[in-house]
């Protein structure tokens, strides 16, 4: 019966991953591997991809030598080919986005130097030739040079993007209403706040008009967010920025909010696999942490300032607390 009953966990939860991977927001790389010298098709060439270190995906060429690896997670990776007779070649930093087919083709050079490695580095491509959905996709490397702090607030610098009234996260994608934008956080879709930590966002991805039917009906738009995955190296940090504090009744600073923010986020493995002496190879598994504090000291201040009551005028009133006012006309 315990057997029965651990079998049929097994089940749903390979299920459940099932599910997971088909959800949206994952990426595809397609490409064709060729002779450099000839142009002819490589056909049962092998495709890896690698990212930190450690492979994430793979291929073998067709007989056109055409290969396709899906689902992978959008971010930075780097794409090895190998094929007998043909010195290796490494693409490095192919960036893969969210609900996006990346294209990079490869050309092997022939030569018996099979320990020599040809690394490229990744040009971004004018002209997306996967078309389809309109939009924009804003990268980690471009998140790190803007000065947005929130995944709301990355998502507006895509063309057609505007904030909607006061309310904060409030999106209006084209005009449309903000109600009729929807999020979309690892493949999920998310309903309340969205204001993740910008150190935990890998990518921001934004679909203004032909919205792919995984996605369902959406008037206004689609804000993909997918968040940062566990990494095979320790690294962290944190920030803090600040436009004032309180010092008594009034606030020091840059402005009349006093808003502060303490942002931080730490990353790294936990388990290694071994091998036949014990040490440790490559890791198995890993973390990702991040976190964020905001306080506003004044998130109403004036425009014209506090006015308060003297001491004179306050014992006055506690004195004679009700008096009558004559009008104009003598009422």
């Amino acid at each position: 019966m315990m057997s029965r009953i651990l079998s049929a966990c097994l089940v749903f939860v390979l299920l459940s991953s099932a599910n997971l991977f088909a959800q949206p927001g994952s990426g595809t790389l397609k490409g064709t591997v060729t002779d450099q010298n000839t142009g002819e098709p490589l056909p049962f060439a092998n495709v890896i991809v690698l990212q930190g270190g450690n492979q994430v995906g793979g291929a073998a060429t067709d007989f056109d030598g055409k290969y396709t690896i899906k689902p992978l997670a959008p971010g930075s990776y780097d794409i090895k080919c190998a094929f007998v007779g043909y010195n290796p070649v490494v693409i490095a930093g192919v960036i893969v986005k969210g609900d996006k087919i990346a294209f990079q083709d490869l050309r092997l050079v022939s030569g018996v130097n099979l320990e020599e490695v040809i690394v490229t580095e990744y040009v971004q491509p004018l002209i997306d030739k996967d078309g389809g959905a309109s939009g924009g996709t804003v990268s980690r490397e471009d998140i790190d040079k803007i000065a947005a702090r929130t995944a709301t607030s990355v998502a507006t610098t895509v063309g057609g993007l505007t904030s909607a009234g006061q309310a904060e996260g409030a999106i209006s994608v084209r005009g449309a209403r903000s109600e009729n934008t929807y999020f979309y956080i690892d493949g999920i879709k998310v309903r309340g706040t969205n204001n993740l930590p910008k150190s935990a966002i890998e990518e921001v991805s934004v679909l203004t008009g032909g919205i792919p039917a995984n996605y369902g009906d959406a008037t206004g738009g689609i804000i993909s967010i997918t968040t940062r995955g566990a990494s095979a190296e320790w690294f962290g940090g944190f920030d803090v920025l600040s436009s004032g504090f309180r010092s008594g009744d009034d606030i020091i600073g840059l402005d009349a909010y006093g808003q502060t923010q303490v942002e931080g986020f730490l990353s790294g493995p936990i388990a290694f696999r071994k091998d036949e002496n014990g040490e440790r190879t490559e890791p198995l598994l890993g973390f990702f942490l991040s976190g964020n504090f905001r306080k506003f000291e004044d998130p109403r201040p004036s425009a014209i300032g506090h006015w308060y009551l003297t001491d004179e005028a306050q014992a006055e009133l506690e004195e004679n607390p009700t008096f009558i006012v004559e009008n104009i006309d003598g009422s």
